[in-house]
């Protein structure tokens, strides 16, 4: 009995290990993504979505609102567990990122 209970403990820690690692990458990932310095996102939501989103497998979810990037009052950025950025919604997200850094003073 004992040794299941150890075997059990060391399985879930090992679990916690690499889901603690691969949301570190996700979100290393997002502020990559999101440049530097990142805009206002405003509330930030983070799930693990085990079904996906969509046609996609496992994915994290970061969605933030209200954001202060122009045309997108909420954002939603999927990245793979391995940190890989999959998609946005709004789907063209890069580029009113990339205009929001690049806006002239």
């Amino acid at each position: 009995m004992a040794r299941l209970i150890w075997l059990t403990f060391w399985l879930a820690l090992g679990a916690a290990l690499v889901s603690g690692a691969s949301w570190a990458a996700a979100y290393y990932n997002l502020g990559i993504f999101l440049g530097a310095p990142p805009p206002q996102m405003g509330t930030q939501h983070t799930a693990f979505l085990w079904e996906g989103s969509g046609q996609r497998n496992k994915v994290w979810q970061f969605a933030f609102g209200p954001t202060s990037i122009p045309g997108a009052p909420s954002v939603r950025i999927y990245i793979s567990p391995t940190g890989k950025v999959v998609a946005t919604e709004p789907g063209d997200l890069p580029q009113r990122i990339n205009a929001f850094h690049n806006k002239p003073y």
